[in-house]
């Protein structure tokens, strides 16, 4: 290896220690949040929720209005099938036969009986096919009846069976699912109130992407008025130019961003890293062509190409220095 070679490797090196050491040291520079872009989102997940609670509380509502509407059409119906007073509910074989089996499982018993007048007084159409009459004969070893955890059920009903002389406690079943109930509960308010929920936070979340791509642009200009207090160059203007560290991207005079190729894009990155704008032509061939021996005539392609575009978008200008640096000065003609 001849000693150029090993002198641009040397400077190579250090170079970039240094360039990672200051992309360490700003990346713990975090920027402080725009306090009304918080509260625009803040208010956005407020009203999501209030949406979304809102919804669900009335749903609920609905659902057990619903439920007790079916316990009132089952204490109704039950009342009527009773002032019929025509042929009894349960007759003496089934009232043996209820004896019979409770005390052969020695625990309770819960017999069904589809009568058809019960059903007839239903008002709700949908619980005919699905309702019933139990009934417990009311004697020592009566419990106080059996519910069952899936099944609405009526008030319990006594009645005196003068044919067996027993006393009866009656009581009407329906067996729905909560599912059901709920598919019968009148849900157009809530529903209408999750839709607006969901569209509510698409809509939030649409128009805070754009707002946060707005502010990615007005960063820079932000950075003009008020430099960054711990001093990091991505905040500074320096002659119409700017640089954001959010989206790595260079902005010129007019808020918008310059279009550079990545090699150009390298090279002003070194010119605005360096304190005084300033690099030699050494450490900008180290960097930018490592592998090359002699890179003079590619960066001097390089420079006379980027030289128009930062002097059409900004107010710098790009100097050499008797041909041995390169520098980013204010260019008086446009300031």
């Amino acid at each position: 290896m001849n000693t150029g070679a090993a002198k641009r490797s040397i400077n190579n090196t250090i170079f970039f220690i240094r360039h990672k050491k200051e992309e360490a040291q700003n990346s713990l520079h975090l920027q402080k949040p725009n306090p009304i872009f918080m509260n625009r989102r803040l208010l956005s997940v407020t009203v999501f929720l209030a949406l979304m609670l809102t919804s669900l509380l009335a749903g609920r509502h609905n659902y057990h209005v619903t439920r007790n509407e079916i316990t009132a059409d089952l204490n109704q119906a039950l009342a009527l099938t009773l002032l019929e007073k025509k042929e009894p509910i349960v007759t003496q074989d089934t009232i043996r036969a209820y004896k019979q089996l409770r005390r052969t499982s020695g625990g309770q018993v819960l017999i069904a009986v589809s009568d058809e007048r019960f059903c007839r007084h239903l008002k709700n159409r949908r619980l005919k096919e699905t309702s019933f009459l139990t009934f417990d004969v009311v004697d020592k070893e009566y419990q106080g009846g059996s519910t069952d955890e899936q099944a609405i059920y009526s008030d319990t009903l006594m009645i005196r069976n003068g044919h067996a002389g027993e006393t009866l406690a009656l009581k009407g079943y329906t067996r729905l699912s909560a599912a059901a109930v709920f598919g019968m509960s009148d849900q157009r308010l809530p529903a209408g109130l999750m839709a607006a929920a969901i569209l509510w936070a698409i809509g939030s979340m649409l128009y805070l992407r754009k707002r946060e791509k707005e502010n990615l642009v007005l960063q820079p200009v932000e950075g003009c008025r008020q430099p960054a207090e711990d001093g990091t160059q991505s905040a500074e203007d320096f002659g119409g130019l700017t640089y954001s560290d959010a989206d790595d991207r260079f902005y010129g005079v007019d808020h918008m961003p310059i279009r550079f190729t990545p090699m150009q894009q390298q090279l002003m990155r070194l010119f605005w890293q360096s304190p005084s704008h300033s690099i030699s032509k050494e450490e900008i061939c180290a960097t930018l062509w490592p592998k090359k021996d002699d890179a003079n005539d590619t960066l001097y392609t390089l420079i006379r190409r980027l030289k128009p575009i930062v002097e059409e978008h900004t107010q710098l200008k790009i100097v050499a220095d008797r041909g041995r640096n390169y520098s980013l000065e204010i260019n008086e003609l446009k300031s």
